[in-house]
């Protein structure tokens, strides 16, 4: 965990220790987890009964349970969100806490996607939290959400972006700063606009992420008049992908989208300009295709010149927010700044209430981000609150509103392409509405 010393966001407060409880332990956990669009099939989710909370006792301390990928395949995930969600009770706890008292972290290792998040839940509530900054990954939220919501516990997630989450039945008390791959899929309909091209062909990976973000993105492209071919599925074994590749080029489009994860999806470009022959299309794909690291496998110069990707912007640009991060944040802190603005919209949304019961708070999330007093840090909103005003909260990631369904109502995109080494860069961003 970072502990790198620094002034308070926007702030000229004093740092005081954060409070970490100590969480039960998760045994028996995996090595890898989903952590932000699904890199693997979404399973068939149950959804929470209706059921009635029973009224929790309001002790005076808000208690915040943090969910993260520890010591698995998205560690740096996880660590980011750690860092992320410290940073922003050190700063809490300097102006003074919630009541005069310092919020309380609990943490607990998510652990593989569907498998170590039930135990981590479940330790969570036995700690009673208010709210818990989790789950991480796609696949987690969509099995375990049902169990926070049932009792009666917000959660907010700074990186669940999938579509399935959308129409969630969670009561009013989940919450997300990482926009859903809804936008996302308006995004790549506005980039494949702006290539030109009147018609397109959509491939997909075939799982129900898969299906539901293809299906979105078909709608967006309707909505800009753009000509679609039926879309294509493939699955990630070698002999789809080559099916799939040759139905793809034989539809002969001008751009083709292809949805994939991070294994398949650039084997699928890869494999569709080979039999696209001389005359290859424009690709757009989305964000789990990124390619940051510098040992990046390289794609073919004449493709990589034809691929432009989308992704939320992962990364604060906020210089003040970026010091205590390390020299390279965009290597170490993916997400960071959306863990932070979700422990500020939950204790700022107590602070409202006046309350630390858990429905009390999601009732006033939306509020606290839109439609008031425009302030960046928790001590400034607090002045704000305290003085009668209603708030408007933008943290270092930019502009944030959270809609009644407590999802983005806007949110900003890269469009990135990728250089002569594989890796990948930023081309230009684009803002997205609901």
């Amino acid at each position: 965990m970072l502990v790198t010393r620094r002034a308070p966001y926007n702030s000229a407060m004093r740092r005081s220790p954060v409070k970490w409880a100590v969480a039960v332990t998760v045994s028996a956990l995996m090595t890898a987890v989903a952590a932000c669009s699904s890199n693997s099939p979404t399973p068939t989710t149950t959804l929470p009964a209706a059921s009635t909370s029973i009224p929790r006792v309001d002790d005076g301390t808000l208690t915040i349970g943090v969910l993260t990928p520890q010591g698995s395949a998205n560690a740096d995930i996880g660590e980011a969100i750690k860092t992320g969600v410290t940073l922003a009770v050190e700063d809490i706890n300097n102006a003074g806490g919630y009541g005069g008292k310092s919020v309380v972290l609990v943490p607990a290792d998510e652990g593989v996607a569907g498998v170590g998040v039930d135990p981590a839940i479940s330790s969570l509530l036995g700690r009673n939290v208010d709210a818990i900054v989790g789950p991480a990954s796609s696949l987690n939220a969509l099995t375990g959400l049902g169990e926070i919501v049932n009792a009666g516990v917000v959660a907010c997630s700074p990186t669940a972006s999938a579509s399935l989450l959308d129409d969630f039945p969670d009561r009013g008390l989940f919450f997300r700063t990482i926009p859903s791959d809804t936008l996302q899929a308006a995004a790549i309909a506005e980039a494949v606009d702006r290539t030109g091209v009147s018609k397109a062909t959509v491939a997909f990976i075939d799982d129900d992420y898969g299906q539901a973000f293809a299906d979105h993105v078909a709608t967006f492209l309707r909505r800009k008049g753009i000509l679609q071919n039926d879309p294509v599925p493939f699955s990630s074994n070698n002999q789809s992908i080559s099916a799939a590749a040759k139905m793809v080029a034989s539809t002969a489009a001008g751009v083709v989208v292809v949805i994939g994860d991070a294994t398949s999806g650039p084997v699928m470009l890869e494999e569709i300009d080979k039999a696209a022959g001389p005359t290859p299309p424009i690709y757009v794909i989305n964000d789990a295709m990124r390619r940051p690291t510098a040992s990046a496998e390289p794609m073919g110069g004449s493709l990589a010149a034809r691929v432009t990707g989308v992704s939320p912007v992962a990364y604060s640009t906020d210089p003040q927010f970026l010091l205590p991060l390390g020299p390279d944040p965009a290597n170490s802190s993916p997400y960071a700044s959306n863990a932070f603005d979700c422990v500020n919209l939950i204790a700022l949304a107590a602070l409202a209430a006046k309350s630390t019961q858990p429905t009390a708070i999601a009732a006033e999330i939306p509020a606290v981000s839109d439609g008031g007093t425009p302030c960046m840090s928790f001590a400034d909103c607090r002045t704000d609150i305290d003085a009668g005003s209603n708030i408007n909260y933008d943290g270092p990631g930019g502009t944030l509103t959270i809609g009644s369904n407590g999802d983005l109502s806007s949110a900003l995109f890269e469009l990135f392409g990728f250089d002569q080494t594989g890796r990948d860069f930023n081309k230009s961003i684009v803002m997205v509405h609901a």
